[in-house]
């Protein structure tokens, strides 16, 4: 499950810690009445998620077919499930609706998703003969009750019924990455992922049944609707509508349309996007004549849709014009760059106040100052935009929304709450490391300390910052950070309170999850290597803790939990078994590796892919001398070898992704492992055509680095899709066979695992990965860098229950899990103080090849 930071925001709700899953949210007091009615007699009553289900007793329903959803808006839904029950009972209809107005709500936030929002309750009709009449009967007992528009869907009538062919069964299939999606059988029964998108789409082999033509009809007349403008392209979306860029058919002026969709894309108080849209345009009309703000040009309403017409702004967001002239993303920085940088962020920020105070002497509250609403023009002049949240300097009430990262302290309001935030960025543009978590002032304040040292501003700048934002500065660094700072790092230290972090974080007593971590693991079942119990259990063991039996018994019972469980090394049973093979469990991991062997799978890579249950099954193989698992493991080599001679003879091939987990470097890895058990140079041969294959997905930069390319636009150095992964397997290669061209990758791929900024901390995707990736790469360089990475891991570092702790994907949560949070850390520290394996079986101890 790809994870952005709009499809993380479901899991900030529960908690304001860890990521959770949304069903966990507090909304007992807001529940619906029917979610607690009694149960019909006879009819199976069950509740899952944000879900209540009802099934009528003797009713099989079909794997897939028509299903009906009605959309409500929060003042309405209520007595929309009340209807819907009374009908679907009377009638024998299966049936489920959101349990509560705050699900509601969450189900159809700004940030929620744009495939599947607005579905308040999901009718099943057994056949098409059903599902005529159930539509035709709901549109009387339904008419005139307003609701969100369904993307997905096909309108049926003007009331809020919609319809769309898909599963009912939960089935799945894996997608072009191997993840598990929502799956249909075509007509040769073959399972195809159900596409869930922002438009209605029939599967191909289905028919429209006859009740539906006249509003497919409808729909495509509405579609051609004389729009005045043509979309260029989309600056984002969101569930309340999307930011475009158009021009005017006839005149050719170039503009910005800000859509809102009417009862959608609600906020905390229940506002929808077009109550939002209609400030945003009051709040435009006052400021006008202000150069800091984008003139309002026009306003249209097309396909119930309203669009704010806006002047386009040359020029990038604050966001985008950062990373262009970051000089810290060079292992090296050029003095003078950095010089440029600061007198850059001096100029801009300066920009920045003026517009602010320009804005507040109208009486406007800006209210969603981030980086991405701060636009910068060619000529370095700064505009506001997206003032949706925008309020009177007098109104105290907090915005319903805010950016992960740049939120206001309570208490904070007018003025003073938008100069909080220019502080913010401002330290932001030196350090932008903030995320989802609170920072509190202080925290904000140390992390000026640090932008001072680094680029060299004036020795005021922390105790300055740290006034603007109403606090001291600390006298030196306390808490956990404070194991992190230094020269030299004391790692029994760290060691000691990351356990600690994790032990406190552990939750045996639920069922979902033993640590908090990435919410990929409620997909996987909470017991993998890469998200789940697996993988903290594999960091503990390595660095010498103790495990305690409960946590060795619920991951037992999580596997066993698991419905069609992935074989896979990082996602599924096979990372499992490795782990508790390790620990000593023998018959248990055994047993694993039996349920995996013969598993189909369709990626070639080591995370969930042919490469990691190869060099799997080949580890239990040399573990156990079990020679079927040998022949396994040689099997999957076979199948991956048409595909590596595929790429290096410039043949299409299928389409990976590059680095260590996902990309060719895995499948290399295997077939090192393979020459170095039998001695076979045609494994060889085949490694050094995949890590050909990965490097062929990379660039050399101006900087001297060589990283990999992902989705054509993003440099990536890390362990996962990035050149840190790489590395790793070509100087295990090297071992075996010298390669110049390679050496040469290998100093370039180190050279940019030295960089001073990153992001995130964790292994895969962050700092430690890093610190994991020079503690195995050759270099004179590499302590000075691995110790000044440590030390800067302490931009991230948190306090849990007095212990270290480190946010995960994008820094919205605290993680403890390997992939992303702290029992990664705790294995790249391992690395670097003590020479353990990276991953397993990725370890930088390679034995000879067996002749």
């Amino acid at each position: 499950m790809k994870l952005n930071p709009e499809r993380l925001q479901p899991f900030c709700l529960a908690d304001p810690l860890f990521f959770d899953t949304p069903e966990r949210i507090a909304d007992r007091a807001e529940r619906l009445p029917a979610a607690d009615r009694e149960t019909p007699a006879g009819w199976t009553r069950t509740e899952r998620g944000l879900w209540v289900s009802l099934r009528p007793p003797g009713v099989s329903l079909p794997e897939q077919g028509w299903k009906i959803h009605a959309s409500a808006t929060l003042d309405e839904v209520s007595r929309v499930c009340d209807i819907v029950w009374e009908y679907c009972v009377a009638h024998a209809v299966t049936f489920k609706f959101l349990r509560s107005a705050g699900a509601v709500r969450f189900a159809n936030n700004k940030y929620a998703h744009r495939g599947s929002s607005g579905k308040a309750l999901t009718l099943y009709p057994v056949d098409e003969a059903q599902l005529g009449r159930v539509l035709s009967d709901l549109s009387e007992l339904l008419s005139g009750v307003p609701g969100p528009y369904i993307l997905s869907d096909l309108r049926y009538g003007d009331g809020p019924l919609y319809v769309r062919y898909g599963g009912f069964s939960g089935r799945t299939c894996p997608d072009a990455d191997g993840e598990p999606t929502p799956a249909l059988a075509g007509p040769d029964g073959k399972l195809v992922p159900d596409v869930r998108g922002p438009a209605f789409r029939v599967p191909p082999w289905v028919t429209v049944p006859e009740v539906l033509r006249p509003h497919l009809a409808r729909r495509d007349a509405d579609h051609g609707v004389d729009f005045p403008y043509e979309v260029e392209r989309a600056l984002h979306f969101s569930n309340g509508g999307g930011v475009y860029v158009a021009t005017h058919r006839t005149t050719g002026e170039r503009v910005v349309l800000r859509e809102a969709r009417p009862h959608a894309g609600l906020d905390r108080d229940g506002a929808d996007a077009i109550a939002r849209l209609a400030r945003e345009r009051a709040v435009l009309e006052r400021l006008a004549s202000l150069s800091c703000v984008p003139r309002v040009l026009g306003f249209v309403t097309a396909w119930e849709h309203h669009f704010l017409v806006e002047e386009y702004v040359e020029g990038d967001n604050l966001l985008d014009a950062m990373v262009k002239r970051q000089p810290l993303l060079d292992p090296e920085p050029d003095p003078a760059a950095v010089a440029e940088y600061v007198e850059w962020v001096h100029d801009v920020m300066s920009g920045l106040e003026c517009a602010l105070t320009s804005v507040h002497a109208r009486g406007i509250r800006f209210g969603d100052l981030h980086p991405a609403n701060v636009m910068v023009r060619p000529d370095g002049r700064v505009v506001l935009v997206d003032f949706e949240l925008a309020t009177d300097l007098a109104d105290e009430h907090p915005p319903a929304l805010a950016a992960p990262g740049f939120t206001v302290p309570r208490g904070l309001s007018g003025a003073a709450a938008d100069r909080y935030l220019f502080h913010c960025i401002r330290l932001w543009m030196f350090l932008p490391v903030t995320g989802g978590l609170a920072r509190s002032p202080a925290d904000l304040a140390r992390l000026a300390g640090s932008a001072q040292r680094l680029y060299g501003l004036p020795a005021s700048f922390p105790a300055d910052l740290a006034h603007a934002l109403g606090t001291a500065v600390p006298a030196a660094d306390a808490g956990p950070a404070a194991l992190l700072g230094g020269d030299q790092s004391d790692w029994p230290a760290i060691r000691a309170s990351l356990i600690a972090g994790i032990h406190a974080g552990a939750t045996p007593d639920r069922a979902d999850r033993l640590f908090p971590g990435d919410p990929n693991q409620f997909a996987t079942g909470g017991y993998t290597l890469a998200y789940g119990a697996a993988g903290v259990l594999h960091a503990l063991h390595v660095t010498g803790a103790e495990i305690p039996d409960e946590y060795v018994t619920w991951m037992l019972r999580s596997v066993h939990r698991a419905q069609n469980p992935r074989p896979g090394l990082y996602d599924g049973l096979l990372g499992a078994a490795a782990v508790l093979y390790e620990l000593g469990r023998v018959d248990e991991a055994l047993d694993l590796v039996r349920r995996a062997v013969g598993q189909p799978l369709t990626t070639p890579g080591l995370f969930g892919g042919v490469a990691g249950a190869g060099v799997s099954l080949l580890h239990f193989a040399r573990a156990t001398g079990d020679e079927g698992l040998r022949a396994a493991a040689t099997r999957m080599a076979d199948a991956l070898a048409p595909m590596i001679r595929a790429v290096a003879t410039g043949r299409p091939a299928p389409s990976v992704r590059g680095g260590l987990l996902r990309g060719m470097s895995g499948p290399a890895l295997f077939l090192l492992h393979l020459y170095e058990d039998t001695g076979d140079p045609a494994y060889l041969d085949l490694a050094g055509a995949a890590l050909r294959a990965d490097l062929a997905c990379g660039e050399r930069l101006a900087n001297g680095t060589l990283q990999l390319v992902e989705e054509g636009r993003r440099y990536l150095l890390y362990l996962d899709g990035g050149s840190g992964g790489l590395g790793l397997v070509l100087q295990r290669y090297l071992r075996h066979r010298d390669e110049p061209a390679f050496r040469d990758e290998v100093a370039a791929i180190g050279h940019g695992c030295r960089s001073i900024f990153v992001r995130q901390p964790g292994l895969f995707r962050g700092r430690a990965g890093l610190i994991a990736a020079l503690s195995h790469l050759p270099g004179p360089e590499n302590p000075a860098a691995i110790a000044a990475h440590v030390r800067r891991l302490g931009w991230h570092a948190e306090t849990y229950q007095g212990h270290l702790a480190f946010p995960g994907d994008k820094l919205m949560r605290l993680s403890m899990d390997l992939a992303t949070g702290s029992a990664g850390i705790l294995l790249a520290l391992s690395t670097a103080f003590e020479g353990t394996a990276v991953l397993p079986y990725l370890d930088a101890r390679v034995p000879a090849p067996t002749s």
